[in-house]
């Protein structure tokens, strides 16, 4: 009975050997399939990280460094600061706060000096319009009595002694 029992025993340690080893290929099979699916998404991620680096890069180098130049005087501390953002687009880490603050204040500061060129071109085009129809004294409109050149007949004494001063006339006896 001991010959029977030990090879049915064997047999059995056999079959669960057997079974373990097929279990142990099944599972490498599988890890080797997933390390392959994680090399192909570490490189969409960097592929993506890259795109993210160019534009955070990009946006370093125009908007945030004429906004620096603008706000920062000390070129040691624009330095500093540019390095620091350098280290941030490097990692593309484009949620960190600091990041998404100098953004902000980079957009809005580029805004208002869209903002302001708009202004000074339509404060030029209007100065250019105008012509200069209201410079000068005549041109403007006056009562029927100032056109004809007789004074006011008006009580203010304030317009009385602009028109005596536009007509170039003295206030008579003045002694001094």
């Amino acid at each position: 009975m001991t010959s029977g029992t030990s090879t049915q025993d064997l047999s059995s340690i056999l079959s669960q050997v057997k079974g373990l080893e097929e279990e142990k290929a099944k599972l490498l099979q599988l890890l080797e399939s997933e390390r392959e699916r994680l090399k192909e998404v570490q490189a969409r991620a960097e592929k993506m990280s890259e795109g993210k680096r160019t534009e955070m890069k990009q946006a370093l180098d125009t908007v945030i460094m004429n906004w620096l130049q603008d706000a920062v005087k000390d070129e040691k501390i624009r330095e500093e600061f540019k390095a620091g953002m350098n280290r941030l687009a490097d990692d593309a880490k484009d949620d960190a706060g600091v990041w998404q603050v100098v953004c902000c204040a980079s957009n809005v500061h580029a805004q208002r000096l869209q903002e302001i060129e708009k202004m000074r071109l339509e404060n030029e085009e209007l100065k250019s319009r105008s012509g200069g129809d209201f410079r000068e004294p005549d041109s403007r409109k006056r009562g029927r009595e100032e056109v004809e050149g007789k004074p006011p007949q008006d009580s203010n004494i304030w317009v009385q002694f602009e028109h005596e001063i536009s007509s170039g006339r003295s206030f008579g006896n003045v002694g001094i």
